[in-house]
């Protein structure tokens, strides 16, 4: 049995903000007290998070807290984005708390602080925790800081020490940056758990819509993509602009990326089969295109597009998805990491990916943060993400054996 409940506080007195939010998540949840609180505030609460935590375990009786800073928080019941600058944050803060119960649930909690040797190091420390207190079941959810943070390097750690567990999380945000775990907020390290004992299912968002015709790569160097189906890459994108939909009105508003097919074998593709990264630059003498991510010959290329058009599109089709792989089942509870980058600037509304959420899964104990950066699984591979959705839903019941404990939306993923 699963029971949970979400509440949310904003006030000037960042301990008020968050007592406001764990009872009213405590009250929702009907169980006695919590096993795990996670719990998500913007940076004005920095000063007080030592007492704010506290209030969250009294209120709630959590033996797990945890969670860290972003640039604004959610629960199922709205959206709150930090308006930035030190005189608002010192005055106002807001706290998302998602408070959960539960006689099947498994919970490893971990922190990574520079004690253990935070950075490329961090991963592995992660994952062996992680491991430790599931066994390598379940999923892991990590809320690193972006100082030092190399995402790559983090995943591939969390696989070598915890095996083929899937990864979701997201990278705290604000200023000042921090992360709570139980009593305590640090700077500059790691925190989070795994969690088994419950399929979850996954659903990534990455907020693009493909354009053109996707291509095998067939000539490229580290970063550089030299060569499309044996044609200057730069006219390849040229004639993939010239497919948008609107025109370019669009495409002077919407930002281009690329698109790196994850599994080679799945045709045809389709939104979620990529892996998205930033165009860093073209060469018009020789034609070449640089992306945020090493390619290889034989890869296959897709140019995407991102704006708030495409990206209501993206998560609509990602929570139809969710809604399948869900059945019958209610969702007992759910973490949602946002992007920064998304919100009422992508959106140009508040609320935008909450009332979707609603709308396609009903209302449920729900909470998230607006974070720099994301980490989900795509195609059985954990990746980092950027201006990307994550959703991880756990549902009431599952659908499958006990004994197979892996999400539902694809198979084993490696980093």
């Amino acid at each position: 049995m699963i029971r949970a409940g979400s509440g949310f506080g904003r006030s000037r007195d960042p301990v008020e903000a968050a007592l406001d939010a764990a009872l009213a998540a405590h009250e929702h949840s009907g169980a006695e007290r919590a096993e795990l609180c996670l719990v998500f505030t913007t940076p004005g609460s920095f000063p007080a998070a030592h007492e704010l935590l506290h209030a969250v375990r009294r209120a709630t009786g959590a033996r797990v807290v945890l969670g860290c800073s972003g640039a604004g928080v959610l629960t199922e019941r709205g959206e709150h984005e930090d308006p930035g600058g030190a005189a608002v944050a010192e005055v106002d803060a807001a706290v998302a708390v998602l408070a959960i119960w539960s006689d099947e649930l498994q919970v490893a909690p971990f922190l990574v602080d520079e004690t253990d040797g935070v950075g490329s190091t961090a991963g592995v420390v992660a994952g062996a925790r992680a491991f430790e207190g599931t066994g390598g079941a379940g999923l892991v959810l990590a809320l690193p800081d972006p100082m030092g943070l190399e995402p790559g390097a983090l995943l591939e750690g969390i696989t070598e020490t915890a095996g083929p567990m899937p990864v979701v999380g997201g990278v705290a945000a604000g200023m000042p940056l921090f992360e709570l775990y139980n009593t305590d907020a640090v700077c500059g390290a790691l925190t989070g758990l795994a969690l088994a004992g419950r399929q979850p299912v996954i659903g990534v968002a990455q907020g693009c819509e493909p354009i053109g015709e996707p291509f095998v790569i067939t000539r490229g160097d580290g970063n550089l993509v030299l060569e499309i189906a044996g044609r200057r890459p730069v006219e390849v994108l040229k004639r993939a602009l010239g497919s948008v939909p609107g025109g370019p009105d669009r495409i002077r508003r919407a930002g281009i990326f690329a698109g790196l097919a994850v599994d080679p074998a799945k045709s045809p593709l389709g939104r979620g089969d990529f892996l998205v990264r930033n165009l860093i630059g073209v060469d018009q003498a020789s034609g070449a295109i640089s992306i945020a991510q090493p390619v290889r010959v034989g890869q296959t290329i897709q140019f995407q597009i991102r704006d708030g058009q495409a990206a209501a599109q993206d998560l609509r089709r990602t929570l139809q998805t969710m809604t399948a792989n869900l059945g019958d089942r209610r969702p007992a509870f759910g973490v949602y990491f946002n992007c920064a980058g998304r919100g009422v600037g992508l959106f140009g509304e508040p609320d935008h990916d909450v009332r979707l959420i609603a709308e396609q899964l009903g209302r449920f104990p729900l909470a998230g943060f607006f974070g720099n950066g994301e980490f989900a699984p795509v195609a059985a591979r954990n990746c980092f993400h950027n201006y990307t959705g994550v959703l991880v839903v756990f549902p009431e019941h599952d659908a499958r054996p006990e004994h197979d404990a892996r999400p539902e939306h694809d198979a084993r993923p490696t980093a």
